[in-house]
């Protein structure tokens, strides 16, 4: 884990409801100097927010409940550095997709006005791109919702970046829903169900696409909550994958971290978070009907992207392709220069990933 640095001021958890807030920062207590000022600025966000949570509310939530969804949503799943987001960056350009951006995604509770200072602050304080790789990000580009998740409820992955001292509980928890109390799954599925809805409503009907690593364990849930849901998988070699996490996990920590992360073994963290979310993944595809299920490899979407495309629409028998893949396909142009990340791994810990993740490297037939 590198030098962390100034924390950034804006922090996802200022996103959230009021009393929300308060029963995450409470529960997860203590908290490292570091993080102060981001603490200070999130306590300030969340209570200038309560009147335009409170009138949101008011105005769209009836409105929001009646929303019907009568197709989809369509979830990308993959385990993270997969390639989820070039791939929901991809289907994004399909007009008869909506989204949920970075902003709102943030502060889904109060993201339906036109008028929103926090998207322009968001804008004037964000960096260009993610950090762990060159992929540009703003205020308005897709996100996934696992951030809006946990400023609606108790159950989200990103506490395990904002809180890692408990970061194998959040895991737990919130990929492979283990350990749960009385009323916290359906508290969930609620919370999941209001996103889409609300996201459905913000897009004047649209099918839903949300693309999210830490569903890779969750689709039968997800199929439980949305009976109609499509899913498209991508899996990518895992030696990639593996470096790829690490760099992921110290621009998170040195992000979103409120506690420091010193001490913990993000190797050893990396390769028992992989082998317990695919190996819950491949046990949980099984439960989800073929024609709603449909896996993509991380290199055939980057040797061939229109043609990875197209065969996604016609195995989950989406409407649309052919007015669909003009945008599509001006997008791909765009990615012409795109320059990827390049690791390079020791024996030693090529041997330990071989050791680890075999089942992996069978069961989608990736050279060790």
């Amino acid at each position: 884990m590198g030098k962390r640095g100034l924390a950034p001021f804006l922090h996802p958890l200022g996103g959230c409801g009021y009393r929300r807030f308060w029963k995450h920062y409470l529960q997860n207590w203590p908290y490292d100097l570091r993080s102060l000022h981001t603490r200070i600025c999130s306590v300030l966000g969340v209570t200038v927010r309560v009147p335009s949570v409170f009138f949101e509310a008011r105005r769209h939530n009836e409105a929001i409940a009646a929303e019907s969804l009568g197709n989809g949503p369509v979830f990308i799943v993959g385990h993270w550095r997969s390639g989820t987001t070039h791939l929901h960056n991809l289907l994004s350009r399909d007009p008869q997709f909506g989204f949920i951006s970075f902003s709102r995604s943030a502060m889904p509770l109060d993201c339906l006005g036109k008028v929103r200072p926090a998207r322009g602050l968001m804008n004037l304080v964000m960096p260009k791109d993610r950090g762990m790789d060159s992929v540009a990000i703003n205020a308005d580009t897709p996100q996934e919702e696992e951030m809006a998740l946990g400023a609606l409820g108790e159950i989200c992955f990103y506490k395990s970046f904002y809180f890692p001292r408990k970061l194998d509980h959040h895991f737990r928890r919130s990929v492979l829903l283990q350990g749960l109390e009385n009323g916290e799954r359906e508290q969930l599925a609620d919370n999941y169900r209001f996103l889409v809805q609300k996201m459905a409503y913000a897009h004047g009907g649209k099918t839903v696409l949300f693309k999210n690593p830490a569903n890779t364990a969750r689709l039968s849930f997800l199929k439980e909550v949305f009976p109609t849901a499509k899913f498209v998988h991508i899996v990518r070699d895992p030696y990639k994958v593996y470096p790829s996490m690490l760099k992921l996990w110290d621009r998170l920590m040195r992000g979103f971290s409120w506690q420091n992360p010193s001490g913990i073994d993000f190797e050893e963290t990396t390769l028992s978070i992989y082998e317990r979310t695919m190996r819950a993944h491949i046990e949980d595809q099984g439960k989800i009907p073929a024609q709603d299920f449909h896996e993509v490899r991380y290199e055939d979407l980057d040797a061939d992207p229109a043609g990875e495309l197209s065969r996604i629409y016609d195995a989950l028998d989406l409407p649309g392709k052919s007015r669909a893949m003009d945008p599509i396909e001006q997008y791909i142009k765009t990615q012409c220069g795109y320059k990827k990340n390049t690791y390079r791994l020791t024996a030693a810990i090529r041997e330990r990933i071989a050791s680890r993740w075999k089942f992996a490297f069978d069961h989608w037939n990736y050279a060790f």
